[in-house]
């Protein structure tokens, strides 16, 4: 699929991907903005509604207090006229007939007015009906006491039923100014009620339903008990309550704050169908204190926005798309022509070996004209690119001829310096001592060096040592080194340490890079034993027992490294050996190896592969044991400096006679060139 059909779909893919997305998120910023619309209406008509509900608990209270008040007053005044007529001393028929047309005139069904047992004097009824109230026991009542006691001056009852006649009645009473008495008045409940319910809360629910979308409304008292139930489908709820219901119920009531639930079935009802927003507030009593909730559910109803929104954002997807697809061709083609025209270009020019022509400089000269963007920018870079690269590969084949030169002279250096060691282990007419060396570079020449020839008949000259540097400086300095001890030990051999200081001062005179080299050297007698060595800063060595347990040096005499100070002393020491011991020499190369956690091989694992070599084993064997545990230490690890190795094991004086026929296939074996891995 070529570039230009990827990014046409690309763009294609954003726009169909992208709009339908913003018109989701647009659903959904509605929706959430219709709920919450709703739920803020919803919460504000439960709290009036609440508040109403309060305001209409407590009109009752009021209206029975307006009541009462009108009726005692009405009592204190017959009260007072009963006084005044008793002390004008009118008879009893008048009071009554004066009670008849007070009664008469406003509205009151029976007026009584007792002596201080409570037993009737005067009333407003008839003979008849005064007799049947007389009968009833009305007037000693219980609740009369107080005022014929004392105890209260005035008083107004709930609903009194009368059994004769099943009459309900309110009464208002008041004690006579002389307390010889009492004055009742009664009251109908049809005019309470009337008002009553003129206010029921029944009606006013039924009126805000009518007034504002609500499919429900309950009012719960502080038991959340249902008090009211009104609902547009005529629900009843009454008596039951779900646990949605019961838990806001509840938590308002607990609260006193408003709360509110969305139920719905699913993610489909709430966005596309019908679902139900509960909202309720809390009732608070006179003394502010919540005494019952009142709960509505009101219908969120998303189906008519979104499919205003679903067609006004699937026409605007319809738009945008065919308007991105017009506006995305020109734009694609701006960047896909001069890119497949550079591909053409890059093509041939793989195809003819990276060797550009005019032909190929004049079409990327025309595609990065004229143009500032990325796709001018990369035709000028890769017409600079084809302009350098022919320079460059001439470059790269003079410096690739220089390289293979470079290693073909390595290689040189490398075989030059391999044959200046000694190229055969085997002492001839000396089967008293078994020695044996290797040399592993880290490059492809090294700084470590080793060497042993004979001096005399009965004495051994060995060393080995490590330069301060590697690589061909280090080659270098390693010649010398090893050119000045074989010149000085063979014009004066008579002293191991002054053989050091001859070198050192050799090597101090002529060493511009001030370069050093740690060695270990010296002399060993064939008859005896006997090993007069000088150390200059070497690793010391192990000597290895005829019980095959190795010992290594603890002190080693002699001096500074050589080259480093042209007047240093260097004194000597003697190691004796006894016929079977050997004695193994190495560089820091071995000690140090380290493997790919940066762990050294250290004194500790050399001692350890020492131990596990056989005592009686000859010289080779001892430094192919050392080096087979240190490659298996160091694995893959790079090695990071050159390894040197040199191992010896005296026979004896006792075995120099009687072992050199024995011991000469030994010796025809390890005559080999120097071990370089």
């Amino acid at each position: 699929m070529t570039l230009r059909r990827r990014l046409f779909l690309f763009v294609t893919f954003l726009i169909a991907v992208g709009v339908p997305s913003t018109a989701g998120v647009f659903a959904y910023v509605s929706w959430r903005s219709v709920l919450e619309r709703t739920e803020r209406d919803g919460t504000l008509v439960a709290q009036l509604l609440a508040q109403s509900i309060t305001f209409i608990q407590q009109v009752p209270v009021a209206v029975r207090e307006i009541i009462s008040r009108d009726v005692r007053t009405q009592a204190n005044i017959i009260a007072h006229m009963i006084q005044i007529a008793r002390q004008r001393k009118v008879s009893t028929l008048e009071i009554n007939q004066a009670l008849r047309n007070i009664a008469a005139n406003s509205g009151i069904p029976e007026i009584w007015v007792t002596d201080a047992r409570g037993v009737p004097v005067f009333w407003s009824l008839d003979d008849i009906s005064a007799t049947i109230g007389i009968d009833s026991g009305l007037t000693l009542r219980p609740v009369f006491r107080p005022l014929l006691e004392g105890y209260r001056f005035s008083i107004f009852t709930d609903l009194q039923v009368r059994d004769l006649d099943n009459r309900e009645l309110f009464y208002g009473g008041i004690a006579m100014p002389d307390r010889s008495g009492m004055v009742l008045i009664a009251r109908q409940p049809g005019r309470i009620d009337q008002i009553l319910n003129s206010l029921s809360l029944k009606r006013m629910t039924e009126t805000v339903m009518s007034g504002a979308l609500i499919d429900a409304i309950w009012v719960f008292d502080e038991n959340l008990k249902p008090v009211i139930a009104t609902s547009v489908q005529g629900i009843d709820k009454s008596n039951t309550l779900t646990a949605t219901e019961r838990n806001i119920v509840e938590r308002v009531v607990k609260t006193s704050t408003p709360a509110s639930y969305l139920e719905s079935s699913g993610l489909h009802d709430v966005l596309f169908g019908y679902a139900l927003l509960y909202v309720a507030a809390p009732i608070f009593n006179a003394e502010g204190l919540p005494n019952g909730a009142a709960l509505m559910s009101l219908p969120v109803n998303m189906r008519a926005e979104l499919y205003s929104l679903v067609t006004i954002s699937g026409g605007l997807t319809v738009v945008l798309l065919l308007l991105g697809m017009i506006l995305a061709l020109p734009f694609l083609n701006r960047i896909v022509r001069p890119l497949a025209r550079l591909a053409v270009q890059t093509n041939r020019l793989v195809e003819r070996d990276f060797n550009a022509d005019q032909e190929m400089h004049e079409e990327l000269r025309r595609v990065s004209e004229n143009r500032h963007d990325e796709v001018g920018s990369l035709g000028g870079a890769l017409y600079s690119m084809v302009t350098r690269l022919k320079t460059y590969i001439a470059e790269l084949k003079e410096t690739t001829a220089a390289k293979e030169r470079i290693e073909g002279e390595l290689s040189a250096a490398r075989s030059i310096q391999m044959g200046m060691l000694p190229d055969s282990f085997a002492l001839p007419d000396h089967a008293e001592c078994d020695l044996h060396a290797m040399l592993e570079p880290a490059k492809a020449v090294g700084g470590d060096l080793f060497d042993f020839f004979l001096l005399d008949e009965r004495r051994l000259f060995i060393m080995i040592g490590d330069v301060s540097d590697k690589g061909v400086p280090a080659a270098l300095f390693m010649a010398v080194t090893k050119t000045l001890f074989s010149v000085e030990a063979h014009r004066d051999s008579s002293s191991v340490g002054r053989i050091m200081e001859r070198v050192n001062a050799a090597l101090c005179k002529s060493n511009p890079e001030g370069m050093f080299v740690t060695v270990f050297a010296g002399i060993l007698d064939l008859c005896t034993g006997e090993l007069i060595y000088s150390d200059g800063g070497h690793e010391r060595p192990f000597v290895l027992r005829r019980d095959g347990r190795p010992d290594l040096v603890e002190k080693k005499r002699g001096g500074l490294v050589l080259g480093f100070d042209p007047d240093a002393i260097y004194e000597e020491d003697v190691i004796q050996l006894t016929p079977g011991e050997g004695l193994v020499i190495y560089t820091d190369g071995v000690s140090e190896a380290m493997n790919a956690k940066h762990e050294m091989f250290m004194v500790t694992r050399l001692s350890e592969a020492l131990a596990s070599v056989c005592c009686k084993v000859p010289a080779r064997a001892i430094i192919d044991g050392v080096i087979g545990s240190v490659r298996a230490f160091v694995g893959g690890h790079p090695q990071s400096d050159d390894i040197t190795l040199l191992a010896l094991r005296w026979r004896g004086p006792a075995d120099a006679s009687a072992s050199k026929t024995d011991t000469a296939s030994d010796h025809g074996h390890q005559e080999s060139p120097v071990e370089v891995v």
